[in-house]
């Protein structure tokens, strides 16, 4: 398992329209340049300000003159029957939504902030384009803000910010900034971009204010799709943010989340939706996670792997109706024959309902999970490929029938992990990461683990060959230390999102690899048809380094066989 390196891309959205009001802490005459565009709200004036009027919409936006109907016809009444049988008025469901100004506030450290109003600014979320760090100004006097905490912590090589909002509206948006490093102007100068449009043009944060001086610039931008783009291309170093604030200008319909849902529905209770927070610790819990700790720290320059780009699991759900076929064996493994149970007794290569744009994930493994919830199944196939005749051969895999009612393994030697774990009860989604939250137990392959017959329920087989009692077994479930406070973690937004997840449902051990890491669901699929892998979007660097800083030496084993039931 080889975590992949990829450089996150940005992508830009135009809009017709665009009313902009730009001010900043020090004068806009400073700056040298005013936006090109404009049209101010009232009360939103910060320092000095500039608008322009854009053709076609004012300050407050036109709309468009109201349409003549012709009235039709009256037509002629017929006497009609009342039934005897009383009718039923509709039950009209009221929205389940609230009126409110929108507010977002977000650092771009990695722990939450309290400004001086009380206001708690969270940290940096996936959606913020960059996972660097500036940190030179951490315990420094921010001249020109009474919440130096605000400016302390920079965000460099800042590409995007990326914000879901609730409704079509107005929006100001506030951009925090101090410059960490640069002492003479011209080191560092980049632009501002909200919704495709240039608010700011060659930003020069040490000419405008000068270094370890707090430096904001507003403005207000509708948004008309559901999502606030910022963008900050650099022509000299990389851009550097401080925070982001985000509040509608006026009050707007807030629907309530909707929940994120697991992939798959297993059993209610099942070991991967069991929350494990109380759950008692193994008798050498000590010895096992320092055993996992030297892996980590032995392996890949001591960070485990997220493996977003290659050796994850191709994840697709069967449409219904979607036409099945017979899955082909090759014999990978040269076992010299066809073994039993593909097309006989339990049929498990048969009649599979593969999407026409199904794609294997990238790597060796080739894994692809196929949920058909229609029919309570899933399929999970190692060494997935596609035939020249337009079928598909597999090397290994299985089927689980009755889904919602296991607990997420499959029977006997079938299915793809070393474990016969489901790998798709544990991967980490594109949705949950999108939404902030992974809801369930997180699959964990590790470098090293014991020998059958030493195997931990939920595992049905191991591949380990260890008999170091003190090492980890397939099976064996791991959590985070409940009683850590996470927020003083220096994680990424992935890893922040992980650790909350194995404080409350754990890790799994499903599989060896060659190097500690956790599972994802492949955006292969998805690029197929759109051009854009999910994950360019969703990572602020590189793949290899979304678990850095993760707390390895505060996991707690549980005891083997934790949890177990019949089934």
């Amino acid at each position: 398992m080889t975590p992949a390196r990829s450089t996150a891309r940005s992508t830009a959205r135009s809009t017709s329209r665009f009313t902009s009001m730009v001010s900043s802490t020090s004068l806009v005459a400073a700056l040298g340049v005013v936006a090109g565009f404009g049209g101010s709200a009232p009360g939103l004036v910060i320092g000095a300000q500039a608008t322009t009027h854009v053709a076609g919409m004012s300050a407050a936006g036109t709309r468009p003159a109201p349409v003549t109907k012709t009235a039709a016809p009256a037509k002629k009444r017929v006497a009609v029957k009342k039934p005897t049988v009383p009718v039923k008025k509709p039950v009209v469901k009221k929205p389940l939504v609230a009126t409110a100004v929108f507010q977002s506030r977000i650092t771009a450290g990695t722990r939450p902030v309290t400004d001086s109003a009380g206001r708690v600014w969270q940290p940096r979320p996936v959606e913020f384009g960059s996972w660097r760090m500036s940190t030179s100004l951490k315990g420094v006097d921010i001249a020109g803000t009474a919440d130096d905490g605000l400016y302390q912590v920079g965000g460099f090589d800042v590409k995007w910010y990326r914000l879901a909002v609730p409704a079509s509206a107005t929006y100001r948006v506030r951009i925090l900034m101090a410059e960490s490093y640069w002492s003479q102007p011209g080191k560092r100068v980049f632009d501002i971009r909200a919704e495709g449009r240039t608010v700011i043009s060659n930003l020069d944060l040490v000419k405008v204010a000068g270094k370890a001086r707090a430096h904001d610039v507003t403005f207000t931008v509708p948004v008309r799709d559901g999502e606030l783009t910022l963008e900050f291309p650099a022509s000299r170093d990389y851009s550097l943010l401080s925070a982001i604030e985000v509040v509608s200008t006026a009050p707007v319909a807030r629907p309530r989340p909707a929940a994120v849902r697991r992939a798959v529905t297993f059993a209610p209770g099942s070991v991967w939706t069991q929350q494990v927070g109380r759950a008692p610790l193994a008798d050498n819990s000590t010895a096992v996670v320092a055993d996992l700790v030297r892996q980590v720290a032995d392996h890949y320059g001591g960070t485990a792997a997220f493996n977003a780009y290659e050796y994850n699991t191709a994840f697709h759900v069967a449409a219904k109706g979607q036409r099945r076929v017979d899955v082909g064996f090759y014999d990978c493994q040269r076992k010299g024959q066809v073994p039993s149970g593909l097309y006989d007794g339990p049929r498990h290569f048969q009649s599979v309902p593969v999407p026409d744009d199904a794609a294997a994930a990238v790597g060796t493994d080739a894994m692809m999970s196929i949920y058909d919830p229609a029919a309570d199944q899933i399929w999970e196939f190692w060494q997935m490929r596609r035939t020249g005749a337009g079928g598909w051969q597999a090397c290994w895999g299985g089927r689980l029938d009755q889904v919602s009612r296991k607990q997420g393994y499959f029977p006997s030697y079938y299915g793809t992990s070393a474990s016969g774990m489901v790998l798709a009860g544990g991967m980490i989604t594109i949705d949950e990461v999108r939404a902030g939250a992974i809801n369930h137990a997180i699959a964990l392959a590790v470098v090293e683990s014991q020998a059958w017959p030493k195997v931990s329920w939920p595992a049905q087989r191991t591949d380990g060959g260890t008999r170091d009692p003190n090492v980890v077994m397939h099976g064996q479930r791991l959590r985070l230390d409940p009683s850590l406070d996470v927020s003083t973690y220096d994680l990424t937004p992935i890893g922040r999102m992980v650790a909350t997840a194995a404080q409350r449902y754990g890790f799994i051990v499903v599989d060896r690899a060659g190097l500690v890491g956790v599972s994802t669901e492949s955006g292969r699929a998805t690029a197929r048809r759109t051009g854009v892998n999910p994950w360019d979007r969703l990572l602020g660097g590189p793949s290899y380094l979304a678990m850095k800083n993760f707390p390895w030496d505060r996991l707690q084993a549980l005891p083997p066989d934790y949890g177990k039931v019949a089934g």
